[in-house]
């Protein structure tokens, strides 16, 4: 039975996963969504040879607010807000993601299948348990308001 996910996200706290921290959003048996945070001039790869041969994990991206540079096979890309750019699941080279902007870039990202698997995530508590039992750094949903207001 799927359990009903309605989320906000000034409720949802934040999740460093080296370099970019993001906020989970909804976790489906078969698609995650969660919105991520990059600081100006951090870069970060989505869709590493490693993932796609054990996860084999699709992305769809849709720009929120501030300035990407997506870079796929030595081709740039200016991702500006109000645009979306698939990783396809079928390895084509990294996209490398950078922050070109002097403010917080904010984008959402629709996982699927989610990340993880073998972890059986249903829902962000999950997560946080996680983070917190291997010392890795959680913020309060009121202390992500530094990331909406950069």
């Amino acid at each position: 039975m799927v359990k009903r996910q309605i989320e906000k996200l000034r409720d949802i706290e934040g999740l460093y996963h080296k370099p970019e921290w993001y906020r989970p959003l909804l976790y489906g048996k078969h698609i995650y969504m969660n919105v991520t945070y990059l600081l100006p001039g951090v870069e970060m790869t989505m869709g590493s040879q490693r993932e796609k041969e054990a996860e084999k994990i699709e992305r769809a991206v849709f720009m929120l607010s501030g300035e990407l540079e997506l870079t796929v096979n030595e081709e740039k890309f200016a991702i500006k807000p109000e645009t979306a750019f698939l990783v396809p699941r079928e390895f084509a080279g990294p996209y490398i993601v950078k922050n070109v902007g002097d403010k917080t870039a904010r984008f959402m990202v629709v996982m699927s299948p989610p990340p993880h698997p073998e972890l059986k995530t249903e829902n962000r508590h999950q997560i946080i348990k996680r983070y917190l039992a291997n010392n890795r750094p959680v913020k309060f949903a009121v202390e992500m308001q530094e990331f909406e207001d950069s």
